[in-house]
């Protein structure tokens, strides 16, 4: 049964209520994001120097993060320059939009539960509440196995290719950044797409016949697909991201198998006619079991 609060909320009120939420949000992804954009990553150095607060020249939270990726990512002797004036202050700003989204996505996350767990079934809380937890732990790893894996390598064969050529390894900071950027956003939602399938096989729109009476042709397919979203990391970077996700869907096939069995069972059992466990006797209309000869009530035969 729902929850009365929803039943009791007109339309106008679920409009009002989610114009509340939706403030919320807004106002959380602002204060995080101006937090990364402004706030000095030494507040005791810029104490110090106050007047550099007023001039602007002092270092932001998010430029701490920006040199720890370069660090990180960028093998050495790769060589990140500027080309356009623009670009240093495009990452920054998209940094700092990106990392406040992380960082206010539990606030988020809160909101959108508070606003729909009203209007929710128990049986769809059961499959809505444990997707949305498999959904963030597959895109967190994903997304981790893009920055700590997946770039770092993709950087390293820039360099790898660049010595073949007898090229110097350059690239621009504003490239450089935004496949950064990409790698860990496709790789988060290419840990996910198992997920959403194991879902779909659930709720019955689609079977695990359509992946593997066809897995020669889906996985050419899968590759392809990671091909287009790992950027400029030639065919090593690709097998290093189609690897673990082909690895996730042989996994989800096998969770997806046993959705499909519980439902064809059930399918099986409602198509199946119930037996009557006891038949009335012909004399007295007295229930009788099909193993007894006479009834137990008058004690007439039923041969």
């Amino acid at each position: 049964m729902k929850n009365s609060r929803e039943k009791k909320l007109t339309i106008w009120e679920h409009i009002e209520e989610l114009k509340q939420r939706l403030k919320v949000i807004a106002i959380s992804l602002a204060v995080t994001t101006a937090f990364f954009l402004l706030f000095p990553s030494n507040p005791l150095e810029l104490l110090r120097n106050p007047r550099s607060l007023l001039s602007g020249l002092y270092r932001p939270m998010v430029s701490d993060v920006l040199v720890w990726m370069k660090n990180y990512i960028a093998p050495h002797g790769l060589q990140i320059i500027s080309l356009e004036i623009g670009a240093p202050l495009e990452i920054w700003a998209f940094a700092s939009f990106l990392l406040g989204l992380l960082v206010s996505s539990p606030i988020i996350a809160y909101e959108i539960y508070k606003f729909i767990d009203p209007a929710l079934y128990p049986n769809e809380r059961g499959v809505v509440y444990p997707f949305v937890i498999g959904f963030t732990l597959l895109f967190t790893f994903g997304a981790a196995f893009g920055l700590f894996i997946l770039a770092p390598f993709v950087s390293y064969t820039v360099i790898l290719f660049s010595s073949f050529v007898g090229s110097i390894p350059t690239i621009s900071v504003f490239d450089f950044y935004t496949m950064v950027f990409a790698i860990v956003g496709f790789s988060g939602f290419g840990f996910t797409f198992s997920l959403i399938f194991v879902l779909l096989v659930r709720f019955g729109i689609v079977g695990t016949s359509l992946v593997t009476h066809n897995r020669r042709y889906f996985y050419l397919a899968m590759f392809i697909v990671t091909s287009i979203i790992t950027p400029d990391g030639g065919p090593l970077a690709d097998f290093a991201l189609f690897i673990p996700v082909m690895f996730l869907w042989e996994i989800s096939i096998l969770f997806a198998k046993r959705y499909e069995k519980q439902r064809e069972a059930k399918q099986a059992a409602a198509e199946t006619p119930a037996t009557a466990t006891t038949i009335k006797c012909k004399f007295c209309g007295h229930g009788v079991e099909p193993s007894e000869m006479f009834c137990p009530n008058c004690g007439k035969s039923q041969l």
